[in-house]
């Protein structure tokens, strides 16, 4: 099975690939209703499915993290520490 870091191209995307996992917390500073949050998940998984995140992905530019909740900061500051395990999307 592929890892994320492996697909460079969009032709090479093949959603059966990969798997789809939401970490732990991950919407813990999600502020909306539980119907908003469902919508919300519902809308990623298709758009995972339909290889979106490839095509249409980018990162955040310093303003967009600037605006983000000092929990959310922590969390994607956490995901790139190198003593962070790696975790495999498959």
């Amino acid at each position: 099975m592929k890892k994320f870091d492996d697909i460079t191209e969009p032709e090479d995307f093949d959603p059966n690939q990969l798997e789809l996992e939401f970490a732990p917390g991950c919407f813990d500073d999600f502020e909306g209703s539980q119907e908003d949050l469902d919508a919300l998940v519902e809308h990623i998984k298709e758009m995972f499915a339909a290889g979106k995140f490839v095509t249409e992905g980018r990162e955040l530019t310093d303003e967009e993290f600037d605006t983000l909740s000092e929990s959310t900061k922590q969390k994607i500051i956490g995901l790139n520490t190198p003593d962070q395990p790696k975790r495999n999307l498959n």
